[in-house]
């Protein structure tokens, strides 16, 4: 009889400790950046925006055709850097394409954008240039709308 107490005791043992959770990875999102840059050789022209986890933003923007340059550098406000890392947080669970749009009859003079995001333990980077309408996956869709808002609200000199 204590043998098969014993027998049991060990089979229960052995079939607790091998249950395990789905693998779901879990990011740490304490450190990032994200680097939004967009550039046409068209018009020389670029605009690089940096975001960090304590919501710093720098930018660097140049017209080389008008011979202009500025650095601008702002604090975006604590409930805007809570919305990024909350979709950061979704986009980070997607491997992102290396690139979208770069279509053969897309037109040739709009400027091309690079994204890429890095965290202490992902990064991940993607270009775009006049991609379709539903080519974006959605978190990508979601992250770069709360980007773009966010950069656009806070640096009131980008032209």
């Amino acid at each position: 009889m204590k043998l098969i107490n014993k027998l049991i005791v060990v089979i229960l043992l052995i079939g607790l400790t091998s249950c395990h959770k789905d693998d779901i990875p879990n990011y740490d999102l304490s450190t990032f950046s994200i680097l939004v840059k967009e550039s046409s050789g068209f018009v020389d022209f670029h605009y690089n925006a940096t975001i960090d986890q304590d919501g710093k933003l720098n930018i660097q923007e140049e017209y080389g055709v008008f011979n202009q340059y500025r650095e601008s550098e702002y604090q975006i406000p604590s409930e805007d850097v809570l919305l990024i890392k909350e979709k950061l947080s979704d986009l980070i669970l997607i491997n992102l394409s290396d690139k979208y749009g770069f279509h053969e009859n897309a037109p040739t003079d709009e400027p091309t954008t690079k994204m890429k995001y890095v965290t202490i333990n992902k990064s991940d980077s993607t270009y775009w240039y006049h991609p379709t309408e539903n080519e974006f996956p959605n978190e990508m869709k979601q992250f770069m709308q709360v980007v773009s808002e966010t950069i656009s609200k806070v640096d009131t000199l980008k032209n």
